[in-house]
C-alpha cells in the first residue's frame, strides 16, 4: 500500500513539474497534469511519435520508456551532462523543477530531431 501512495505522489509531483516546462516549449501547462495527453505531449517535444506513449502501458517496458524519456527531456532543454541525465532517471521532479524555475534554461526543441 505504500508503494501505491509513493508512485501516486512521484505522478503527481512529475506532472506539476513538467507544467513548467511545456509552457517554456509553447504547450498549454494545464496539458501535463492529464495522464495520457501528458504522455503524448512529452513524446511531441522531445520529438517521439505520439503512439510512442503506448509503450508506457506494457509493464517493466515502460520503465525503460520512462528512463529514456526524462534524459530526453532535459536534453532539449540543453542539459547534456552524466549527472544531470542520471538524476533525471532517479527523481525527475527535482530537474524539471530546477529547469522550470530557471529563466535562462530554453527549450532548444526536440532533441531528437536535432
Amino acid at each position: 500500500m505504500s508503494v501505491l501512495i509513493f508512485l501516486i505522489i512521484l505522478y503527481v509531483l512529475l506532472g506539476v513539474s513538467m507544467m513548467k516546462l511545456f509552457e517554456k516549449a509553447g504547450i498549454p501547462g494545464w496539458k501535463a497534469l492529464v495522464p495520457g495527453l501528458a504522455a503524448v505531449e512529452w513524446c511531441k517535444m522531445i520529438g517521439r511519435k505520439p503512439w510512442y506513449a503506448l509503450w508506457f502501458l506494457f509493464p517493466i517496458v515502460n520503465i525503460f520508456i520512462y528512463a529514456g524519456m526524462v534524459i530526453d527531456m532535459v536534453r532539449s532543454f540543453g542539459k547534456h551532462s552524466f549527472w544531470q541525465a542520471a538524476l533525471s532517471v532517479i527523481f525527475a521532479p527535482i530537474p524539471f523543477f530546477a529547469i522550470g524555475a530557471n529563466k535562462n534554461d530554453k527549450y532548444e526543441g526536440p532533441i531528437l530531431e536535432r
